[in-house]
C-alpha cells in the first residue's frame, strides 16, 4: 500500500511556544531576548500563531477524501519539520500501517535544495531512526500542476482585478550558495507566475521576501525594494501575490499582508492581496496529480 507524506515547515502553537520553536530551528541555540521580542510581536500581530498546522491537516484530510473517492489504495499523512506532529511521527505511523511505498510531497511547490532538499534529508534520517524499511520516493516540485494556477486564479477573481492592475508575485528569499544558485527555484516561480498572470493580462514582476537578517547573499530582488521602484515608475494599483507559498503563515500574513500592504499605502498605491489557496480544490487536485505522476515512475 502507498503512503503520501505531506511535509511543511511548522509553526509555534502560541506566543509561549515561540521560544521553543525557534530554538529547535536554531538547533538548540536560543534566540536572543531582542530576537524573541521581535518574533513575538510579529506573531501577536497575526493573532498569536499562524494557522499552518490546521491548514496542512485539512489538506491531508481532503487529499485522503479525493483518493478514497477515486477508489485508490493510499493513505495520507502529514508531518512538520519544526513542530508537532514531527516528520518522524508520521513515518512511525506509516511503518505501523505497513506502508510499502511512501511518497514525500512538500506543501511548498518549488524546488530548492535548502527547501525541498532539507525536507528530504529529514525524511531519510527519520526513516532510518525509526526503522522504516519501505521505499521512499520524493516529489521535487509540483509548480507546473494546473491545479496550482487554478487555485490562485480563483482567489484573484474574488478580489476583482482587471488589466489596470500590476501584479507583484513574491516568494521566500533563500541564501545563494555554490551548492545551489537557485536558478531552478527562480525558473519554476517564473513559470507558475506566468501561468497565473496570463489569465488576467496584467503587467507583472517577481520579487522575494522575508530574507533572514544574517550575513550572506540572498536571492532577489527584495519585495520592499521592488514596491518602492514600482511606485517611482508610476504604478498606482498593485496586487501582491505570495506565489511561493500555498498556505497562510507568518510570512504571508505579516510580511506580505501587513508590512508590504502597509508600504504600498504609505506610497499612495492602491493595493489588494488575495486570500491564500490553503486547502482549495485546485491545491488538492495538484497534490493528487503530483502523487499519481510519481507513482507511475
Amino acid at each position: 500500500m502507498d503512503g503520501i507524506l505531506l511535509v511543511a515547515y511548522g509553526t509555534p502553537k502560541d506566543l509561549d511556544d515561540v521560544e521553543r520553536y525557534y530554538t529547535e530551528i536554531l538547533r538548540g541555540a536560543r534566540p536572543s531576548a531582542a530576537q524573541l521580542e521581535k518574533l513575538k510581536k510579529r506573531y501577536a500581530a497575526i493573532g498569536g500563531s499562524s494557522p499552518l498546522l490546521d491548514i496542512t491537516n485539512s489538506q491531508a484530510k481532503k487529499l485522503q477524501n479525493l483518493i478514497d473517492n477515486k477508489m485508490e489504495k493510499a493513505k495520507v499523512y502529514f508531518g512538520m519539520k519544526y513542530s508537532e506532529p514531527h516528520i518522524i511521527d508520521a513515518i512511525k505511523k506509516a511503518k505501523e500501517d505497513s506502508i510499502s511505498r511512501l511518497f514525500c510531497i512538500p506543501v511548498a511547490p518549488f524546488y530548492s535544495y535548502i527547501g525541498q532538499g532539507s525536507y528530504f534529508d529529514r525524511v531519510k534520517a527519520a526513516a532510518k531512526e525509526c526503522g522504516y524499511s519501505g521505499e521512499i520516493k520524493f516529489v521535487n516540485s509540483w509548480h507546473d500542476e494546473m491545479g496550482l494556477a487554478d487555485a490562485w486564479a480563483e482567489k484573484l477573481k474574488e478580489i476583482e482585478i482587471d488589466k489596470s492592475w500590476t501584479m507583484l508575485f513574491t516568494a521566500h528569499s533563500l541564501p545563494l550558495s555554490d551548492a545551489d544558485d537557485l536558478s531552478v527555484y527562480r525558473r519554476e516561480l517564473i513559470y507558475a507566475s506566468n501561468s497565473v498572470e496570463k489569465r488576467f493580462g496584467c503587467k507583472w514582476s517577481l520579487s522575494f521576501q522575508s530574507a533572514a537578517d544574517v550575513p550572506g547573499k540572498w536571492i532577489g530582488p527584495d519585495a520592499a525594494w521592488q514596491i518602492n521602484g514600482l511606485a517611482k515608475n508610476g504604478v498606482k494599483k498593485l496586487v501582491i501575490i505570495p506565489i511561493g507559498f500555498v498556505s497562510d503563515n507568518l510570512e504571508t500574513m505579516y510580511d506580505a499582508g501587513i508590512e508590504y500592504v502597509g508600504l504600498c499605502k504609505d506610497l499612495g498605491i492602491e493595493v489588494k492581496m488575495p486570500k491564500m489557496p490553503n486547502d482549495a480544490d485546485g491545491i488538492i487536485t495538484a497534490l493528487y496529480s503530483a502523487y499519481v505522476k510519481a507513482a507511475k515512475k
